[in-house]
C-alpha cells in the first residue's frame, strides 16, 4: 500500500526519520496522539485552509511525497503513524464543530504541519532538559551553554514558514485500503548509500545542495531503528536523548576529529540518570574525567543471505580498576567512570558491568557506547564505498576476511579516511580551501543554532517539493507559542 499526498518524502514524526526504509515508527502514534489538540485546534479555527480532497491522480514524480505505501515498499509500518493521522484527520475523539475532513482542508497539509509540531516538540523535549544543565569540566564536548542547548522557534531565523494549499490525491486503491492508498509508484533513497550518493540523490530528487542535505540528516537526533521493520539494529543514533533535538547527532559522528587530526576519535560516555544519579548532564569519561578514546566498528546484523543490513556502532575504551584504585576519592572527577565502578560494587546486577578492564585488555575499544549510525550517516564523515548489497568497504577495518565471510559479527576498528570530496558550496570563507562533504557535517557539530537555521529552511522546502507555488498561502504563527 502506498499513502498518497502531494508532499515531498521526508518526515520528522516521533521517530520518523528522514529516510522512511530505515526508521518506520511505532513509537511515534503515542506522541502525535497527545499532539492532536493542538494540531486540530490550529488547523480547523485558524487556519483558512482551501478544499482540496481529492484534486487530481497521483502520478510518478520524482522527487514528491505522496505518503503513499505499495505492499513492496521501503514505508515499512508508516502505515500506523498514518493511522494515527487519520483519527485526527477525522476528528476522532476530539470536540469540535466540524473535523478536519468535513471543513475541507487535505491530508497533506495536516501531515506537513503535524511534521512542524513533531520538531517542535523534540525541542521544547530538548529545551526542558537544559533548564537542568550543568555546564562541568571533561565531558561531554565543551561547549558554553548557550550555544549547546536552548532553541526558541519564535526567533526570526529558526520559525518555520507554514504555507497551506496542498492537495490530496483521488483514492485508487479499492477494497479495504485506505482513502490515502494508491497505486503509483515512489522513489526511495538508499540506506546503505555513501555521503556522495546520499548528496546526488537529494540534489536530484528534491533541489537541496550539500549543506541542506547535510541539515536535514540531522533528523537522525530523534528516534531509533526498529530491526523489527527495517532489520537494522534497535539502537539509537544519540542515546543521550532519542526524543530531544540538538546537534549530538553530528557530534556523535565527529567525536572530536578534524582535518588536521582524523584518526583522533574520543567521546564521553553516556550515563542515564535514571540509573546513576550521581555525575553531571549524564556523562563520564576516563578515569580522570577526560574524553575517552573511541573507534566505530561496523556490524553485520545477520538479518539477510548476505550478512546485512550493516550498522556503524561507537565503541569506547574500557574502566581500568587499577587506575581507580591510585585515585584518591576526594579528588576523583565528577565525571571519573571509577564513580561507576564504585557503584555496581556490591551489586549483582549491575548495569555498568561491562566498562571494567583489566591489564592489556583496557588499550582495545571493547565498550558499545549505544550509538548507531548507518552507511548515510557515516558517508558525510568518512570516504568509502560499498558492495553491490550495501556492505562498506575500501578502509582498513572492513578488510577482514572473517567478516567479509559473516563468520563473526564485528568488523575490526575501522580507520576510513574523512570524505574530503567537495560540497560544491565554495570556499571556506577567508580562504582558498574548498569546502567538503566533512565540513559541512563536522560545522554543525560545532554550531548547532546554524544548523538549526538550515534545518528549518531545508524542510521548508521539503514540506512544499512539488507544490504548485500558486496553490500556496501563508499561514499563522500562533502554534509556535500556543497564541491561537
Amino acid at each position: 500500500m502506498q499513502f498518497c499526498l502531494q508532499q515531498p518524502k521526508l518526515f520528522v514524526l516521533g521517530s520518523m526519520t528522514v529516510f522512511q526504509s530505515q526508521i518506520p515508527v511505532l513509537d511515534a502514534m503515542d506522541a502525535l496522539t497527545s499532539m492532536g489538540l493542538r494540531i486540530n485546534t490550529f488547523l480547523i479555527n485558524v487556519l483558512h485552509l482551501r478544499a482540496k480532497k481529492q484534486k487530481r491522480q497521483c502520478k510518478k514524480k520524482e522527487g514528491g511525497l505522496r505518503p503513499e505505501q505499495q505492499l513492496e515498499t521501503d514505508n515499512n509500518n508508516l502505515f500506523w503513524t498514518a493511522q494515527v493521522l487519520e483519527g485526527l484527520y477525522y476528528g476522532y475523539g476530539f470536540d469540535g464543530d466540524m473535523s478536519l475532513y468535513e471543513s475541507g482542508k487535505s491530508r497533506a497539509d495536516l501531515w506537513a504541519y503535524a511534521a512542524l509540531v513533531a520538531v517542535r516538540h523534540t525541542l521544547e523535549n530538548n529545551n526542558e532538559m537544559c533548564e537542568s544543565y550543568e555546564p562541568t569540566t571533561g565531558c561531554p564536548l565543551e561547549k558554553a551553554n548557550e550555544n549547546f542547548c536552548a532553541f526558541n522557534l519564535t526567533t526570526p531565523d529558526f520559525q518555520p514558514v507554514f504555507r497551506t494549499g496542498r492537495s490530496d490525491c483521488i483514492p485508487d486503491c479499492g477494497g479495504w485500503k485506505p482513502d490515502f492508498c494508491t497505486t503509483a509508484h515512489e522513489v526511495h533513497p538508499n540506506p546503505h548509500s555513501t555521503g556522495n550518493e546520499t548528496g546526488e540523490f537529494m540534489k536530484n530528487h528534491f533541489g537541496l545542495n550539500v549543506q541542506e542535505a547535510t541539515a536535514l540528516l540531522g533528523a537522525h537526533s530523534i528516534g531509533r531503528t526498529h530491526k523489527v521493520n527495517s532489520m537494522f539494529r534497535s539502537e539509537p543514533w544519540t542515546p543521550q536523548g532519542v526524543e530531544d533535538w540538538n546537534n549530538l547527532y553530528y557530534i556523535n559522528g565527529v567525536n572530536y576529529i578534524t582535518v588536521a587530526e582524523p584518526t583522533n576519535s574520543k567521546s564521553c560516555r553516556f550515563v542515564d540518570p535514571e540509573e546513576f544519579e550521581d555525575t553531571a548532564n549524564g556523562f563520564t569519561g576516563d578515569e580522570y574525567g577526560n574524553p575517552i578514546s573511541v573507534k566505530f566498528k561496523v556490524r553485520n546484523e545477520m538479518m539477510t543471505a548476505n550478512g546485512g543490513p550493516w550498522n556503524w556502532n561507537l565503541f569506547g575504551k574500557g574502566c581500568n580498576r587499577a587506575v581507580c584504585d591510585t585515585i584518591d576519592p576526594d579528588d576523583m572527577n565528577a565525571k571519573s567512570c571509577c564513580r561507576l565502578l564504585d557503584f555496581c560494587d556490591g551489586e549483582d546486577d549491575c548495569h555498568f558491568d561491562d566498562i571494567e578492564c583489566m591489564g592489556e585488555e583496557c588499550d582495545g575499544h571493547s565498550v558499545f557506547l549505544g550509538i548507531n549510525m548507518l552507511n548515510v550517516d557515516m558517508g558525510l564523515v568518512f570516504d568509502f564505498s560499498i558492495t553491490a548489497d550495501g556492505r562498506p568497504q575500501g578502509c582498513d577495518g572492513l578488510d577482514d576476511p572473517a567478516w567479509i565471510a559473516n563468520e563473526k559479527m564485528l568488523s575490526c576498528e575501522v580507520n576510513c579516511p574523512l570524505n574530503l570530496a567537495e560540497s560544491g558550496l565554495g570556499n571556506i570563507p577567508n580562504t582558498d580551501i574548498p569546502r567538503t562533504y566533512f565540513g559541512e557535517y563536522e560545522f554543525y557539530a560545532n554550531n548547532p543554532r546554524n544548523w538549526v537555521v538550515t534545518f528549518r529552511k531545508a524542510f521548508d522546502k521539503m514540506l512544499e517539493n512539488n507544490v504548485e507555488e500558486g496553490d500556496l498561502e501563508l499561514a499563522g504563527t500562533c502554534w509556535l507559542d500556543d497564541s491561537c
